[in-house]
């Protein structure tokens, strides 16, 4: 309540006159980093996440994929129409044409794990009688050294139909290895034609989410600890051929795999949202023996795991895992594996195995027969797909840096967006005042070398160096999330630049938040800086504590003659001082925040001190301060910093000592409780301080006897900040307890950990 008044109260003093910069066309959008294929861009300039579709139809998107019509032998003109969705239009040989020039071929311009192939023939004309369809990987055939001969394709599948007099006919894809599908040829046979195909539809597993992950936001690392504990990190232009939807390229190791000890490896997929996802597919490598071929599984043993992007208390990642064992006779034989789970969120996808398996080794004694007879296992990998269901749970945006043409005082945010139940927009920013020039270096393929590289290539094999501008010395870290449209700035201001970050969330992959506009309201600061710290910086948790919170301006323009302090706890205010004297304020408190009104108009240099109370709960609580003039319309947020050099503070942050109870200052209103109907004692009333818990956790109060038998439970949900539970003297029964002695147990659900107390109590008749 305290945050939300004195927002209004800062919303009041936005400057009517102030500048905006703003966000609402397509246009404008592309400027921001925004992951392609996972957000959309609507005519009306709104931003949308994409759903990820099940039993999707490849041919209709095939080129966005750069794929289409691969060739056609007659009536080239109309051969489009049989992927445009559109069952009114059709493509048919021309009868007058030579037999062999019967035919199309669609490339669906990536592999697919398909379900099944839909010809759909015009109701109005018999449709084909005699006709091939064949369907292929996309592979082409290989020469003695295993590279791609330029021009061929290996057709892995071909079935014919003959005496066909159905408008619909289906080619069912029910065994795995049949189901890796990017081009399709279908070969006219026997009479001349006179039925039309009017739609060629390949239904697939769904959309593969590990696509282009470099365009939306992700990527592939891949790394092996190879020989001595060094880690060998692949680079990402040769990660991204197990990723790249063609089947021509492969991820492959190339460094000696034996050693004394495990070799293990990782391949690691960040989809660049988070996606609910409950299948993973490995498509290992093919083995061609002249112009023919076949598929192998280069894994033993592997796990599957997925990840959210949830970190635990070290830093890492923490990861799901869906399976760990071998591969089996059936996974060899047809190449792959698919792994199947529950929908689960994750942005990240991970393939881990043992790439040298060492008690292998010696039980084979070790040499050539080892390595040869299953012992390694090079994890060769020409792709991975993903697949899920619905909206992205969350999608990251970042805007480019915004240069407002000089040190400007931010005053809001303002935008528009859609948030159904159940989703959420959050927006974060920062500021600074520097930028510095960010080289980067490619080859004439797009991928990125280093400078030395790209110096010692010949001039044909060098790409574009670009050059382009980041965040330099000093900047911000991300601020808080935005409460809400029109809310103060809350970066550091003035700044000549800022950056914003926008995330739309959900909690159900069925519904999708949308952002239409953003805008960011500037103007000319009060003074060059505010700066300000708070006295004492370190308190005991849940104590009540006299702060001072001192501010002085740097460089004012026009003065300020109010002062508001805000922060998550209520601040009871006590007085204000001017330079060491104090002096006379109007105060307009609501809910324990306070703005305060001074007598006069502060000059660059003065000391302000503001004098107040308050009981701190969480570690880092911040007192946030903004300054404005009664006379004009604006306000500028202070900035922590040495106001009072007397004072080692530096900060507007308050901290608790480290290691603190999530429990503190535990009080029995009394250890013996007489549950008479006297008035006194009918109660037992625990009463404590609740430490650094940001989110409603349960709280509990266990009463057991001296058997260890639960007689009652008392629970309710709390945050940091003074609590109280109590007990009656009655069991879960709503019976009054015999006497004699109780064991009180009192546990809480922290954020990070768990904490329990316990006591000794009597009841007494």
């Amino acid at each position: 309540m305290a945050r939300q008044s004195l927002w209004l109260w800062l919303m009041l003093w936005l400057p009517l006159g102030a500048e905006e910069l703003r966000f609402d066309t397509a246009q404008q959008w592309r400027r921001w980093t925004l992951p392609s294929g996972i957000v959309e861009l609507s005519l009306e300039g709104s931003v949308r996440p994409v759903a990820a579709r099940k039993g999707s139809n490849a041919a209709l998107d095939a080129l966005a994929f750069g794929g289409g019509i691969r060739g056609v032998g007659s009536n080239e003109g109309t051969a489009g129409l049989v992927m445009d969705g559109d069952r009114t239009t059709g493509w048919r040989p021309d009868p007058e044409d030579a037999p062999d020039t019967w035919w199309l071929e669609i490339d669906l311009g990536r592999v697919v794990s398909a379900r099944q192939v839909r010809l759909v023939f015009a109701e109005e004309t018999p449709p084909l009688p005699l006709f091939d369809l064949l369907l292929s990987t996309g592979e082409q055939a290989r020469d003695n050294t295993r590279s791609p001969i330029p021009g061929t394709l290996i057709y892995r599948l071909r079935e014919r139909f003959k005496e066909n007099d159905r408008h619909q006919m289906i080619m069912g894809l029910d065994q795995p290895e049949k189901s890796l599908v990017q081009v399709l040829r279908l070969q006219v046979l026997g009479a001349p034609p006179q039925g039309r195909l009017v739609e060629v539809e390949v239904e697939t597993f769904g959309d593969n989410l590990a696509l282009d992950l470099e365009r939306k936001g992700g990527g592939v690392d891949i790394v092996v600890e190879v020989e001595g504990g060094e880690r060998d990190v692949i680079p990402l232009g040769n990660a991204l051929e197990l990723a790249d939807g063609l089947l021509n390229t492969s991820w492959l190791y190339g460094r000696a795999s034996r050693g004394v000890n495990d070799i293990n490896a990782r391949i690691t997929l960040d989809l660049g949202a988070v996606y609910q996802v409950d299948l993973v597919r490995l498509v290992s490598a093919a083995v061609l023996f002249q112009q023919y071929g076949t598929r192998w599984f280069d894994f033993k043993f592997y796990e599957v795991l997925t990840a959210d992007g949830s970190l635990a208390p070290d830093g890492t990642l923490l990861w799901q895992k869906h399976f760990s064992g071998t591969s089996t006779l059936t996974n060899i034989r047809q190449g792959l594996a698919d792994h199947s789970f529950a929908l689960t969120p994750a942005r990240y996808v991970r393939i881990a195995w043992k790439y040298w398996d060492a008690a292998c080794a010696v039980a084979l004694g070790g040499g050539q027969g080892a390595t040869t007879q299953g012992c390694h296992a090079g994890g060769i990998t020409e792709e991975i797909q993903v697949f899920g269901e619905g909206y992205p749970l969350e999608v990251r945006m970042i805007s480019p840096i915004i240069d407002l043409g000089g040190s400007k005082k931010v005053d809001a945010l303002n935008w528009q967006a859609s948030t159904p139940p159940g989703t959420a927009l959050e927006i974060r920013s920062r500021s600074g005042d520097d930028l510095k020039e960010q080289i980067t270096y490619r080859d004439k393929n797009g991928k990125e070398v280093t400078q030395k590289k790209w110096e010692k290539l010949i001039s044909s094999f060098r790409g574009p160096v670009d050059t382009t501008d980041v965040i330099g010395e000093g900047w911000s870290s991300w601020s808080r999330i935005y409460p809400h449209s029109g809310s103060v700035f809350q970066s550091p201001s003035p700044r000549r630049y800022l950056e914003l970050e926008a995330r739309l969330k959900s909690q159900n992959p069925q519904a999708v938040a949308s952002l239409d506009w953003l805008a960011v309201d500037y103007s000319e600061p009060l003074a060059d800086k505010v700066v300000g710290e708070v006295w004492p910086a370190r308190v005991q948790p849940g104590a009540w504590t006299e702060f001072v919170y001192y501010l002085r301006a740097q460089g004012t323009t026009v003065g300020f003659d109010q002062v508001a302090l805000q922060a998550s706890v209520p601040l009871r205010f006590g007085s204000a001082h001017l330079e060491g004297a104090e002096v006379g304020a109007v105060v307009d408190s609501s809910s324990g925040s306070f703005r305060v009104q001074l007598p006069r108009a502060v000059r660059r240099g003065e000391l302000v001190e503001l004098r107040f109370g308050g009981a701190v709960y969480l570690d880092a609580t911040r007192i946030e301060a903004f300054v404005a003039d009664s006379h004009l319309q604006g306000s500028q947020q202070v900035e922590a910093g040495d106001a009072e050099t007397q004072v080692d503070s530096q900060t507007d942050v308050v901290h608790l000592p480290v290691g603190e109870s999530l429990l503190a200052n535990i009080a029995l209103g009394s250890a013996v409780l007489t549950p008479n109907g006297d008035g006194i004692n009918d109660e037992l009333r625990v009463g404590f301080d609740l430490v650094n818990v940001l989110e409603a956790r349960p709280l509990r109060l266990h009463l057991f006897d001296l058997s260890g038998r639960l007689v009652r439970q008392v629970e309710v949900l709390g945050a940091a900040g003074a609590q109280r539970l109590q007990w009656d003297g009655t069991d879960a029964q709503g019976d009054q307890v015999p006497p004699g002695i109780y064991l009180l147990r009192l546990e809480v659900e922290g954020d990070a950990r768990s904490e329990g107390i316990s006591r000794v109590v009597q009841v007494v008749y």
